[in-house]
This record gives C-alpha cells, sequence and structure tokens, in this order.
C-alpha cells in the first residue's frame, strides 16, 4: 500500500480532475525505469527534458503522464496531466500527503551518515517507511515520500543539500516532529564555500521542525551548539556523543572479533544499554547513538533497541574478494570527512591494508588542498598502499609518497588488483559518486571456468 495506487489518489493530492480508475503499479521519473502500469514524471534538468521522453514512457507501459511543455497544455490525450511546472506538482503531491498522515515524520540531514542513521532508525522503529536508496533531493524526496506507506506508524526521509536554500525546501515539505542533524563537515564546498556555510544550509532544518519537536544533533563541537540552540526556541535539542555532558553518550568502545562493543548511557535511562555490532569505526557508533535518541523521544524508553537492531544496508558493506582479501564497499560517495573516516577504519585491520581512492568531487578552490591532506593522513595512519585513480588523486599520492600508484586508465588499475591481491590484503574502495568507483569491484579472475573473487 502506497500513498499513491490509482488515479484517484493522484487527482486527490494535485487538485486536478483527470482520468479516473487508472490503476498505478510505478512512479518513474526516468524511462529507463519505466514499467507496466506506470506513472511517468517529466521533469527538466539540465541537459534533459522529460517532456521530449513521453512517448517513449507510453510505449514502454506508462499509463499517465505528468509533463509541463507548453505543447501539451491543449492535448487532447487524456492519459496527459498538464501542469504550468512538474517541479512544483511533486512539491504540492508530496505537501498534501504530509498534511494527510498520521504517523511521526523525521528528517535526516547531515554531512556524512545520513543514509546510515536512516537505515538504522528505519530497523529499530518497527512499522516505519524511509528514504529509497539515497533519494534526497527535490526530485527523489517527493518519490520516496510518494512510495511510503500510509500505514506507516514513521517516516523517515533523507535530505540532502548541495546549495543554501535546498534544505529548508526539503524539510518545510516534510515538516518533521524530529530533525537530525548527524555532522558538519567538508562536502558541496564548490556551492556552500566553507564549514560555515555547511553549517547554515544544514541548519534550515532547525526552523521547519514542529513547535515542541526535537533537534538530534552532535555536541563535539560547541560553536555549532550554541549556534543550533539559538536558532529557534520552541524545539527540545537532544545531543549525542563520547563525552559525559552529552544527553546520549557512548562509552566504553571497544572492537572486538570484527565487531564493535560499546555502552549507551544517558541521564534519561536508569540502566545503560550495552550495544554489540557488526558496523565498525566511531562514526558508525554516533549513527547508532543518533538513532537510540530518536527511538527514545519516540518510545520514551530503550526497552526493545536492542531486539530491534538488525542492522542492514548500511553503506561500507564488507565481503570476501579476489583471492580471499578482504573487501569493505564504500563506493556510494565520498568527501575529506567521510574518506578519513574510511581511513580509520581501514586502518583498524590487522591485515595489508590497500586504499583505493577516486577524486572527491564538488570541493570548488579547496579540492587540491584537500586531496594533499587525505595522502598525509593514510599514510600517518598506517595504511600500507595508495591506488588512485582521478585527475585530483594525483595530490593525494604525492602527498602519500612511496608506494603510493597513479592510475590514468581504469583497465590498468583493473589488470593490476587483478595480478597483485590476495588474502592478506584488506581493500578498502572509495570515491564520489561521479567517479563511479563501484566498477573496480567488478574485477574477476577466471581459471578453470572458475571465479577466483
Amino acid at each position: 500500500m502506497k500513498f499513491i495506487n490509482n488515479s484517484n489518489d493522484l487527482a486527490t493530492y494535485l487538485n486536478l480532475n483527470i482520468l479516473k480508475n487508472v490503476n498505478i503499479k510505478n512512479i518513474s521519473v526516468d524511462t529507463r525505469t519505466i514499467k507496466k502500469d506506470s506513472l511517468f514524471i517529466a521533469i527538466k534538468g539540465k541537459n534533459f527534458d522529460g517532456n521530449n521522453f513521453v512517448d517513449q514512457a507510453f510505449k514502454k507501459g506508462a499509463v499517465l503522464a505528468i509533463v509541463d511543455n507548453k505543447k501539451f497544455s491543449n492535448s487532447k490525450n487524456k492519459k496527459i496531466i498538464f501542469v504550468p511546472n512538474t517541479l512544483k506538482a511533486l512539491e504540492k503531491i508530496s505537501k498534501n500527503i504530509i498534511k494527510n498522515y498520521k504517523g511521526k515524520v523525521i528528517a535526516v540531514t547531515g554531512s556524512n551518515g545520513k543514509t546510515s542513521t536512516t537505515n538504522i532508525i528505519s530497523t529499530v522503529l518497527k512499522n516505519s517507511s524511509k528514504t529509497i536508496l539515497n533519494y534526497n533531493n527535490e526530485i527523489g524526496m517527493p518519490l520516496s515520500l510518494i512510495n511510503a506507506s500510509p500505514d506507516s506508524k514513521h517516516i523517515i526521509m533523507e535530505i540532502g543539500a548541495s546549495k543554501i536554500g535546498d534544505i529548508n525546501y526539503l524539510s518545510k515539505i516534510l515538516n518533521p516532529i524530529i530533525g537530525v542533524i548527524t555532522n558538519i563537515g567538508n562536502s558541496h564546498l564548490e556551492n556552500l564555500k566553507n564549514i560555515k556555510g555547511v553549517l547554515r544550509v544544514k541548519s534550515e532544518i532547525i526552523g521547519n521542525i514542529k513547535n515542541n519537536g526535537f533537534l538530534v544533533v552532535p555536541n563535539d563541537n560547541k560553536d555549532h551548539l550554541r549556534f543550533w540552540r539559538s536558532y529557534k526556541n520552541n524545539i527540545n535539542i537532544l545531543t549525542v556523543g563520547f563525552t559525559k555532558d552529552a544527553d546520549f553518550s557512548a562509552i566504553k568502545i571497544q572492537n572486538k572479533s570484527n565487531q564493535t562493543h560499546f555502552t549507551i548511557s544517558s541521564k534519561f535511562i536508569k540502566k545503560t544499554i550495552n550495544i554489540k555490532t557488526p558496523l565498525q569505526g566511531k562514526h558508525n557508533v554516533r549513527n547508532i547513538l543518533i538513532s537510540f535518541a530518536v527511538y527514545f523521544i519516540l518510545e520514551k524508553n530503550g526497552k526493545h533497541f536492542i531486539s530491534n537492531l538488525n542492522i542492514k544496508n548500511v553503506r561500507q558493506n564488507k565481503s570476501k574478494w579476489l583471492r580471499g582479501s578482504t573487501l569493505i564497499d564504500d563506493t556510494y560517495n565520498a568527501n575529506p570527512d567521510s574518506t578519513k573516516k574510511a581511513i580509520d577504519l581501514l586502518s583498524m585491520y590487522k591485515k595489508n591494508t590497500i586504499l583505493i581512492l577516486g577524486d572527491m568531487l564538488e570541493l570548488g578552490r579547496y579540492r587540491r588542498k584537500f586531496h594533499k591532506e587525505i595522502g598525509i593522513y593514510a599514510k600517518a595512519k598506517g595504511i600500507k598502499k595508495l591506488l588512485c585513480f582521478g585527475e585530483l588523486t594525483k595530490e593525494t599520492v604525492v602527498s602519500y609518497g612511496k608506494k603510493g600508484i597513479f592510475f590514468d586508465k581504469e583497465k590498468d588499475l583493473k589488470s593490476y588488483l587483478k595480478e597483485n591481491t590476495n588474502s592478506k590484503d584488506a581493500i578498502l574502495i572509495k570515491g564520489s559518486r561521479g567517479m563511479k568507483m563501484e566498477r573496480f569491484m567488478n574485477v574477476c579472475i577466471f581459471r578453470n571456468s572458475s571465479c577466483l573473487c
């Protein structure tokens, strides 16, 4: 059950008179994902216009199309729904969904950890709907919301930003009872300029939290904390961190047998709670801690948190790889802060540690500086070998020094991995989304028709 199951639902949320009793099984903005009984929404992008693909969408099985090109304004095709602006139509649908939704809405933003935290929150809060994949922008978030279940007790939405105003726009639609800022780091600096710009845009969520609602934030930067506390008076702010002055703190953190053990302590709970998780790294401890804070706000206790903590679909998946090596898949995205956290995680392995790094994008004038810093950081953390792909990572190789290798061709890096990887290696792959670093995971050695991955 979704919010939009047929054209009658769509007509209600759009407040339009359209073709009635048409079943809608799938909603897509991309003709490549059109299935039978789909609703196609024609979105204009920088390099494309979905309005040009309407006929193709119908051929592939779409039953309705929302369009905004004026050439369709007088169309006699009843399957075509003309609106002045399809993005505004998505916004209208989303606002009306939230207006009529009876459950609780949680919105999650931050520089790193948004997807992981959203996924963890959704596991501990039963009967929840969450963001699809990482759909967190002005197109993706409404699509995730439309595909949520109206019967859910909670909706957990990840919201992202690349420029000032993005978080305000998305959080205004959601009007959450709980807002989460996972952290403030060096991301999207091409538009946001510096860390203060990141702080300002991520903090836009605060203005749209319901009166007497909650904001969950880390307490590691006191300046940021002061800024958040001064932003809006009629909400409750709860902090998480690794010191006793946090409202929810993680103590006694230990790594044992590929697991992280730690204890949650809080003035709000009578007994401490012991956590064992396959997730590694201090950043994942904080993601779980944030999830506990959200859980506590809604459930008023931590009674079933541990039993509900079934970690799935969290990034940095670990698996066996080429010739028995250990592969840590962190390919989805990268910025300087998340890359350093990934290096911290890799350095914990008592193996021959290898970092495969692609360019970190959208860093503006700081791009070379940050790539140099990563090389220095990897060396200081004892990473044994650095393999780089992408023009900017030349800086990383130089600053890392000996055993840093730059590859300008995909095939050369793949060949190197095939020839030089063994069971003693722990390998982490990371890079910005635009670098498509997942391609380097698809390396296989065949011998006697058997794959040695």
